[in-house]
């Protein structure tokens, strides 16, 4: 499952996931791609958006506080690390991404129960600039699956029964039966877009000039069609976890002189935590013209 704003080609490694008959789709929310089989737990908390106000970590530090209370209830050691981690025992089990809409943002994260960390390793092509920046040597090193730390270990299911009475002590959860209706509509959102192959297509475009750059909240990755002098089109891309959509902050960008200053101009009357999260705008001007942040 791709980020928002991912290169499939950059991320996945196609060959494998083709022969294993995996298939590659793309969320709406920003952040890196997962890995999920029937041993990974989705959960998603849709609640009224905080505000822009808000910075984008303690909005997470909120939304993953009740799922870490409910991990140590069942004895499991977990704690936030970093933009978006859930660890324990200093291997992750969970990441955590938003996506904001209509007053409302959704929350989401993957937990790692009994996963084939196997298969997860060979099909996620991982930046290796983000695993050198973790000071590991492979994916697998990374992650880990929380089953080994329940004891007595139960199975997938039963775990979710465990975690779902935890979660009841932190909320009032009302169950809710998806009705006909309720299916024919989650149909149709699949056929119209998750389904739908220019949804998961990657996003880059025609483009002049290209750079990378990692930066503490996340990789940036530009694409511009220079003509002229002039930004044509703009993408971009990466697994910085902003909240709405990248298209408003690449238009912003579009039709402007690629020089430092118009762009920084440009840049300077927007806010850009929704649309990058923690990048700033030093960064993201340091990423479009290829210089250090001074």
């Amino acid at each position: 499952m791709l980020g928002s704003y991912q290169i499939a080609r950059a991320e996945v490694n196609a060959p494998y996931a083709r022969e294993q008959n995996i298939q590659i789709v793309r969320r709406q929310s920003g952040g890196g791609t997962i890995f999920t089989d029937m041993g990974t737990l989705l959960y998603t908390l849709i609640t009224p958006d905080p505000g822009d106000m808000t910075p984008a970590n303690i909005v997470r530090e909120i939304f993953a506080a009740p799922i870490i209370r409910a991990l140590h209830k069942l004895g499991i050691p977990a704690e936030l690390k970093g933009r978006n981690d859930i660890l324990v025992a200093g291997k992750k089990v969970c990441g955590i991404a938003q996506h904001a809409r209509k007053g409302r943002i959704c929350t989401h994260g993957s937990l790692l129960y009994d996963t084939d960390l196997d298969m997860l390793e060979s099909v996620l092509q991982v930046d290796a600039a983000k695993i050198q920046s973790k000071a590991i040597s492979s994916v697998r090193s990374r992650v880990a699956n929380l089953k080994p730390h329940m004891e007595p270990p139960v199975s997938t299911p039963e775990f979710w029964v465990l975690l779902e009475e935890k979660l009841s002590e932190e909320w009032n959860l009302v169950p809710y039966t998806l009705t006909e209706a309720d299916l024919a509509e989650v149909d149709n959102i699949y056929r119209e877009r998750f389904g739908n192959p220019d949804w998961g297509r990657d996003r880059a475009p025609r483009f002049s000039l290209h750079n990378s750059k990692r930066f503490p909240a996340g990789r940036v990755e530009v694409f511009l069609d220079i003509a002229r002098e002039m930004v044509v089109e703009a993408a971009i891309c990466g697994d910085f976890l902003g909240t709405v959509p990248i298209r408003g902050l690449e238009a912003a960008l579009e039709g402007r002189p690629f020089q430092y200053e118009p762009i920084a101009e440009a840049l300077a009357g927007i806010e850009l935590r929704p649309f990058l999260g923690e990048i700033s705008t030093d960064e993201l001007l340091s990423c479009l013209f290829d210089e250090a942040i001074t």
